[in-house]
């Protein structure tokens, strides 16, 4: 699914960036931000990303993102550490509509694509657990502001993030008829980032 995922979004791409040849501009974005699971008690995690995006007019960009969240713990038993860590990295597609193009630039956007994450536990330094790479589909909403400086932006934004089950309960998505949409995690967080190239000319 990844594999056909990524070639249909390069399609898309390369259309729209033909279609749109006397305007487009890429831009490319870096971010980092927090997320809190709406689990009771989770703990507030840190993480970052980066996108590239094709503008297709001032106010319309359509791209590609990458982002890694990561958890830990630490526990003393008998005297020794053992330590807990996971990650969770979106691959997804992404959509952008600028209400805007002046200095300060109001946006909604959203994300969809392969969630994927992993986990390990390390005994006194020692790997006793490591769990294959597992992935589900999700899609997240956002809404955020850019301030822009020409052709550089400070962005800040909200995202929730909707990570859904599989149908069979295995640990891969597989397909696209294999989402259970009524098993989902859940997250928000607030990214704060630079963009770089914001589809002026």
């Amino acid at each position: 699914m990844k594999k056909n995922w990524s070639r249909t979004l390069a399609i898309v791409l390369v259309i729209l960036t033909i279609s749109s040849a006397s305007f487009a501009q890429f831009s490319l974005g870096l971010q980092g931000g927090i997320a809190k699971s709406n689990v009771e008690d989770s703990k507030t995690v840190a993480g970052g990303g980066v996108n590239l995006r094709v503008f297709a007019s001032p106010q319309l960009a359509i791209g590609v993102a990458g982002k890694i969240y990561a958890d830990g713990s630490d526990y003393t038993v008998a005297g020794q550490t053992l330590r807990t860590t996971g990650t969770l990295t979106p691959v997804t597609g992404t959509l952008d509509y600028y209400f805007a193009t002046g200095p300060i630039r109001p946006y909604i956007g959203g994300d969809a694509g392969v969630y994927f994450s992993k986990y390990d536990a390390k005994y006194n330094g020692n790997t006793i657990f490591e769990s294959s790479r597992h992935s589900n589909f999700g899609a997240a909403p956002r809404a955020g502001l850019v301030f822009a400086f020409g052709n550089l932006g400070i962005q800040v934004e909200g995202i929730y993030h909707f990570v859904f089950g599989n149908k069979n309960h295995s640990s891969t998505t597989g397909s696209a008829d294999n989402i259970d949409f009524e098993s989902t995690s859940k997250f928000g967080g607030v990214n704060v980032g630079v963009i770089f190239g914001l589809g002026g000319k």
